[in-house]
C-alpha cells in the first residue's frame, strides 16, 4: 500500500468512526456501536501495519511499547495527583440516570466522601429483611420486598405494587421506607408509576435522597451478587460507622432501591455495605459520551442495558 492509498485509507477510518459513533448517539442502536468499535479497530491495526512496512516490525513494537508507557506513567501520575488507583471509568450501566448517563467519561478522586454519618452497633443482620406494612410485621425475606415481588409473586406483592407507601422494611438498625415514584420515558414522554424506597430512618432520624451526596466507585466483594458486574458506580447515601470500622450505604439514582436490598433467589446472592476501604474514589467531573468510545471495544460495552429508557423521580428529597 502506497502513502497516497494509506491515507485515503485512514481518512476513511476516522470518518466511519465518527460517522458511526454519531449514529449511535442519535438511534441507539447496537449495530452502530459494533460497527464503530471495528473501525476503531481497525484503524489502529492500519496504523500498525503501514508503520511496520515503512520501519519494520521492531521499530513499531519499539514505538508500540514506548506509547503504551507513556500512557501508563499518565494514568498512574494521575492516580497520585488525584489519591485513587482509577482516576477514569467509563460508564457501562444507567444506573444513575439522569444524572450520569451510560457513555459518560468521568473522572474520580479520592479523599473525605460527602455524606451524613451515623453510629450503629454493627451491620451483620442488615440483609434480611423484615417487611412491615403500618406496623404489623407480613413477612421476613432476603434482600427486601421489591426483588421478591420482580422475580417471583408471593401474597402481598399485588397490594404491594399498589400501595407501596404502606410498607417498610427493617433491615437491622435501619428501617427502609417505599413510595409510588415516578418513571419517566423521556424518549417517548411516557410516565408511568411503580414502588421505590423514598426514605431511610436510622436512629429515630428519617434521611432522604439528597443530590449533594457524592458519588463513588467502589468494587464488590466476590461473594455479592454485583461482583458479576464489576466496579459500581453508585450514590453514596450515608456512612454508617461502628467500632470497627465505617460502611456506606450506596444506591443507583436510576435504581428503585439500595444496593443491600438487591437480591438474586435463583444465585441466592445478594450485597454487603460497602466498606470504606473498597471504594475506588468519587465522581469529580463527568465528560459525556466519550466513555463510549472504549465500551465499544469491549464485549459487555455494546448492548444497551435493562433500565436506559426510563428514571426513577422520587417526590421525597431533601
Amino acid at each position: 500500500m502506497g502513502e497516497e492509498a494509506f491515507f485515503l485509507s485512514q481518512k476513511f477510518s476516522y470518518l466511519s468512526i465518527a460517522f458511526t459513533f454519531i449514529l449511535y448517539l442519535l438511534s441507539g442502536h447496537w449495530l452502530f456501536g459494533l460497527l464503530c468499535g471495528l473501525s476503531i479497530i481497525w484503524a489502529v491495526i492500519l496504523e500498525f501495519w503501514h508503520g511496520t512496512k515503512k520501519h519494520g516490525l521492531l521499530h513499531e513494537i519499539k514505538e508500540t511499547a514506548f506509547a503504551l508507557a507513556i500512557a501508563l506513567a499518565i494514568w498512574f501520575g494521575a492516580g497520585f495527583v488525584l489519591q485513587t488507583p482509577s482516576p477514569l471509568n467509563a460508564i457501562v450501566s444507567c444506573s444513575m440516570m439522569p444524572n450520569i448517563q451510560r457513555g459518560d467519561l468521568v473522572v474520580l478522586a479520592g479523599g473525605e466522601i460527602a455524606a451524613p454519618q451515623v453510629e450503629v452497633e454493627d451491620v451483620s443482620t442488615i440483609g434480611e429483611a423484615i417487611v412491615m406494612r403500618s406496623k404489623s410485621e407480613v413477612a421476613r425475606l432476603k434482600g427486601s420486598l421489591y426483588a421478591q415481588c420482580a422475580q417471583q409473586q408471593i401474597p402481598i406483592c399485588a397490594e404491594f405494587i399498589q400501595n407501596p407507601q404502606e410498607f417498610s422494611e427493617k433491615h437491622g438498625a435501619i428501617t427502609f421506607g417505599y413510595e409510588k415514584c415516578e418513571m419517566v420515558y423521556p424518549k417517548t414522554g411516557e410516565k408511568k408509576y411503580g414502588p421505590c424506597v423514598g426514605w431511610i430512618e436510622i436512629n429515630n432520624i428519617r434521611y432522604y435522597a439528597n443530590m449533594s451526596n457524592d458519588v463513588v466507585v467502589y468494587t464488590p466483594k466476590e461473594s455479592e451478587y454485583y461482583a458479576s458486574i464489576g466496579d459500581i458506580i453508585h450514590r453514596a447515601y450515608i456512612k454508617l460507622k461502628t467500632k470497627e470500622k465505617t460502611y456506606i450505604l450506596t444506591k443507583g439514582d436510576n435504581n428503585p432501591v439500595f444496593d443491600i436490598q438487591v437480591y438474586d433467589a435463583a444465585k441466592k446472592a445478594g450485597n454487603l455495605p460497602v466498606e470504606s476501604e473498597r471504594i475506588k474514589g468519587k465522581v469529580v467531573l463527568s465528560i459525556p459520551a466519550i466513555g463510549y468510545l472504549k465500551l465499544f471495544i469491549s464485549p459487555v460495552g455494546i448492548t444497551t442495558p435493562e433500565g436506559c429508557d426510563r428514571y426513577f423521580v422520587s417526590t421525597l428529597r431533601s
